[in-house]
């Protein structure tokens, strides 16, 4: 397999198709698919791969935060998303929902709060 191949497995519906993506003759081809989404998949994929990333915050006084962004961004950019949630100021008194860093690291998306773990005394 060269940097003109991908071989990976579609996640957009429970099938799971096993893709192979290819660059032939300037164009992406994408076979192996049972649908569009996994042809649509296999090129995002090959093209410029997204994700959404969850994390745990620490706070200071115990406990944690869960975190994730709320929606896909691009997978180059997923370790200085993470220093950026970790170096992150503490939120005052963090609820589920609330939005803990706006546009993370000028990509569009918000990281938000999806948990709240308080260490009991």
């Amino acid at each position: 397999m060269s940097n003109n191949e991908l071989q990976t497995i579609c996640i957009r519906c429970p099938i799971g198709c096993h893709l192979t993506v290819k660059r032939e003759n300037g164009e992406i081809v994408v076979s192996g698919n049972n649908c569009p989404r996994g042809a649509e998949y296999g090129k995002q994929e090959f093209t410029n791969p997204m994700r959404t990333i969850t994390a745990v915050y620490k706070l200071k006084n115990g406990g944690t935060i869960c975190v994730r962004t709320n929606k896909a961004v691009e997978k180059v950019k997923y370790f200085e998303i993470l220093r950026e949630i970790h170096s992150a100021p503490e939120p005052k008194n963090p609820k589920y929902g609330d939005t803990f860093i706006s546009n993370v690291y000028n990509t569009g998306a918000d990281v938000i709060i999806t948990a709240v773990n308080k260490d009991e005394d």
